[in-house]
């Protein structure tokens, strides 16, 4: 299936987001949160709590959808590292009728020892990666990995939040040449990037 939703992000859904991001995901604290890029930071965005409600998770579905949309990616596939990429890359599969996938931090042990599980990564599969929060752009970087072993075409690399300008900077070395659709950033949320 064709998933091209070809609307830029209203400003509505994305302040909408921003706002939900805000409330239910952001903490501010004294003593800095340790974080899994191995760095620390006083502000902690976790959007994965943001959008456990399903209304939360489908406006996030929408503004992501939007934003590739808006960056013209049509896409057959959305997903990334397994649990960043699940709940988001779901959603935007039951929104716009496309095909999700997961990628293991390691391969299984049995059976075919894949590393991606969901939709098959076929030679003329569409793919955008995926990742909800980007700090350094590991996790999103080694999903990227993955899924070019695959006959699969990258279309396009997507996080809901980027909270550096780190990944911009190794996409652009990795010489992709496709969208690197950023729905938030640390400007949005009013913090200093990491």
């Amino acid at each position: 299936m064709d998933a091209n939703p070809g609307e830029p992000v209203p400003p509505p859904l994305r302040g909408q987001l921003l706002d939900l991001v805000l409330s239910r995901g952001y903490e501010r604290r004294e003593q800095a949160f340790a974080l899994s890029s191995g760095g620390s930071s006083h502000d902690y965005v976790d959007l994965r709590r943001a959008v456990s409600r399903g209304g939360d998770l489908s406006l996030a579905a929408r503004a992501v959808a939007a934003g590739l949309g808006d960056a013209g990616v049509a896409f057959d596939a959305i997903g990334g590292m397994t649990m960043g990429a699940d709940p988001v890359a779901h959603a935007v599969a039951l929104l716009t009728g496309c095909s999700w996938f997961s990628v293991r931090k390691a391969p299984k042990e049995h059976g075919t020892g894949r590393r991606t599980e969901g939709a098959e990564l076929s030679a003329g599969t569409r793919v955008v990666v995926f990742e909800d929060t980007v700090s350094t752009g590991r996790s999103l970087l080694e999903a990227l990995e993955v899924v070019r072993a695959t006959p699969s075409e990258v279309v396009g690399v997507c996080t809901m939040l980027d909270r550096g300008e780190h990944l911009s900077s190794r996409l652009e070395e990795l010489g992709l040449g496709v969208p690197y659709v950023r729905v938030l950033t640390y400007e949005d949320l009013g913090i200093a990037p990491l």
